[in-house]
């Protein structure tokens, strides 16, 4: 079995609205058109994307309001196996203990690699994350640019370090990061005078994708312990994403964002994907 689990600063009952309305589920889980929340329902969903190479049909097996909620897991078009997901809702003083567990991820073994405990392990910590950033205001926003370059040129603009202090100069003169990009690793984002945030690299997948996960803030260079203006944000996530289209490469930034942080990034990074697309069709 695994096993993911957060404090998020809201009632059990706001998270449970989340967990179980498919309107809601749409914007930060899955979309689900078939969901409803009784025993013995069965639903099913694809992965976000649409390229629906992986198929989820689950029946729902215990509803406790505010408390608990379970079904099966299973992927028909893959394995003949079934698995159980369970959320938890622990709620003290106006604070809930979120936890998901995801019990029989040995009955997937006749569906390959892509199927390991691993692999939902990250996905679940992406999930419970999502969750507490879609309660507290957070809404993910995307940025794109279709650029007349190779996905390579372009992956080099946005991750080498003399590019990169570059592009991002437009969102804070004199930005850069430090740290390894590579799946596991640790970056700072920092500004001249070392001040800035941390993340952690989720996926990293060179001339592809890239995925952070914000953790907190660094100050002088020192990460800084949470804070509650910090956990409104902490565990947000920032993508880029490059496509290959025509001869041509599409670029998707998405990023997580608090409603006051919006104006400000709609206002700034289409005027850094600008600078990137400059860089990479001029080199």
């Amino acid at each position: 079995m695994i096993s993911s689990e957060i404090i998020v600063k809201k009632s059990a009952s706001v998270i449970w609205n989340a967990l179980t309305d498919k309107e809601q589920m749409k914007v930060w889980y899955f979309d689900i058109p078939d969901f409803e929340l009784k025993p013995g329902a069965v639903f099913n969903f694809f992965e976000p994307g649409g390229q629906n190479q992986f198929h989820h049909r689950c029946t729902v097996k215990k509803i406790e309001p505010d408390k608990l909620f379970s079904h099966t897991w299973t992927h028909p078009g893959h394995s003949q196996g079934e698995s159980v997901v369970t959320w938890i809702l622990e709620e003290t003083d106006g604070n809930t203990k979120v936890i998901i567990q995801h019990e029989g991820l040995e009955n997937f073994a006749d569906a390959g690699e892509a199927f390991a405990p691993e692999n939902y392990r990250i996905g679940w910590n992406g999930i419970i994350a999502a969750l507490k950033n879609y309660v507290y205001g957070l809404r993910k926003h995307s940025y794109n640019s279709v650029i007349n370059s190779t996905a390579e040129k372009v992956w080099n603009i946005l991750w080498d370090d003399n590019a990169y202090r570059k592009w991002t100069s437009v969102f804070s003169e004199g930005s850069y990061y430090s740290g390894k990009l590579e799946q596991g690793g640790r970056i700072h984002f920092l500004s001249k005078g070392g001040d800035g945030m941390y993340a952690d690299v989720i996926f990293c997948v060179p001339n592809s994708y890239m995925l952070f996960q914000h953790k907190g803030e660094v100050k002088k260079f020192e990460e800084q312990p949470l804070d509650d203006k910090t956990d409104e944000w902490s565990g947000s996530f920032e993508s880029y994403s490059l496509k290959a289209a025509d001869g041509k490469t599409i670029l998707t930034a998405e990023v997580d964002l608090s409603p006051g942080a919006i104006k400000f990034f709609d206002d700034t990074f289409p005027k850094a994907l600008a600078k990137i697309k400059v860089m990479a069709e001029g080199s």
